[in-house]
């Protein structure tokens, strides 16, 4: 157990000598691509140019775009305005709108019929009645059996 910690020690030392290693190899790799400005200034423009022919080419999209969304967007409203003009549509959306106002109040009445049969359920008070009868039978028939005993 005491030979452990050296050789841990050892391990660390040469895994931190590698990275060290590694370290330095791409920092002599940076500085050779960054002594070279002509090469960073070429890769610089051709990015640049890259970049510029791709906005074009949005922009022209974006364009186009733009005139097949106005395109559209007036084959539209003629289309709205002609629609609206014609009648079966204009009587179409009459009978619609009569259509939701029937059945709001269909919907008006069936909760309305529930709320009333609901009031008017007479089956639980029957019960609570006829119990109560009996009841009160049952305690006659004691009060006139102890009446004829005596």
């Amino acid at each position: 157990s005491s030979f452990l910690p050296p050789f841990k020690a050892v391990v660390s030392t040469q895994s931190t000598g590698v990275q060290l290693q590694d370290k330095i190899s791409k920092m002599n790799e940076e500085l050779e691509v960054d002594s070279d400005t002509n090469m960073l200034m070429k890769s610089l423009d051709d990015k640049r140019e890259l970049l510029n022919t791709e906005r074009e080419k949005i922009l022209g999209t974006r364009d186009t775009s733009k005139a097949n969304l106005e395109k559209l967007q007036a084959e539209h409203d003629l289309q709205k305005a002609a629609l609206e003009e014609n009648e079966t549509f204009v009587q179409l959306t009459n009978l619609e709108r009569k259509w939701q106002h029937i059945e709001q109040n269909n919907q008006f009445m069936k909760d309305f019929i529930a709320t009333k049969s609901q009031e008017s359920d007479y089956v639980p008070l029957r019960k609570e009645v006829k119990e109560k009868i009996s009841n009160i039978n049952t305690l006659l028939q004691q009060a006139l059996a102890a009446a004829a005993t005596q």
